[in-house]
């Protein structure tokens, strides 16, 4: 299996894009075979540098929360290597244990035929999905936005991320409403039950 390639990359994400947008075509973009398939999951190296971006966001959030409490900045410093510890292998746990759930499931809910390219543009689209929140955290590194509105604009972000999920589900999955909306339902779920599980684990 090679690695990832900078064509490859751009191509998924442009595909990505359209699939967003309902285009049944993009799918053609993608490599779908069994190699693509184990080779979408090296995305998650890709992703790195943008979740300890979000993960430096949230300790400066904290710090900030914390300071307004009167805490001191040195008490707030301590476990901050078991806040990226812990939520690095939460990352990891995340990326695998939903392909994992559900190639259990495909069978009983219809998506055995379209399982591997569900996964595959799943797993590519995140790249699309983590900018947005990216740009806002860059911006309140940097000073220019407060911490208020870095959590106000982050709602309406969930929930474009939701409905980019719902459309890959329609799109890749060839899922009907239901499934589409029980597959979004089911990811998130899974994702806040493993990040709660570690924050308690790592706290």
């Amino acid at each position: 299996m090679m690695g990832l390639g900078i064509q490859e990359i751009g191509q998924s994400c442009i595909a990505s894009w359209r699939v967003m947008k309902g285009e049944t075509e993009a799918l053609q973009q993608f490599d779908l075979s069994a190699d693509g398939f184990w080779r979408s999951f090296l995305v998650i190296f890709l992703l790195l540098p943008f979740y300890f971006l979000s993960l430096i966001s949230e300790q400066a959030l904290m710090l900030e929360h914390n300071l307004e409490q009167g805490q001191e900045a040195a008490e707030i410093a301590t476990g901050g290597a078991l806040l990226y510890i812990g939520k690095t292998l939460s990352l990891f746990v995340d990326w695998v244990i939903f392909p994992i759930v559900l190639a259990v499931l495909a069978g009983s809910i219809g998506l055995k035929r379209t399982y591997g390219p569900y996964i595959i543009v799943r797993n590519w689209s995140t790249l699309l999905i983590l900018l947005p929140q990216t740009l806002l955290n860059l911006l309140y590194l940097a000073g220019i936005i407060p911490s208020a509105l870095l959590v106000m604009l982050t709602f309406p972000i969930v929930g474009w991320v939701l409905w980019f999920r719902f459309q890959i589900a329609r799109v890749a999955g060839d899922c009907n409403f239901s499934t589409a909306v029980g597959l979004v339902i089911l990811d998130l779920v899974l994702s806040i039950l493993i990040s709660a599980s570690f924050d308690r684990l790592f706290a």
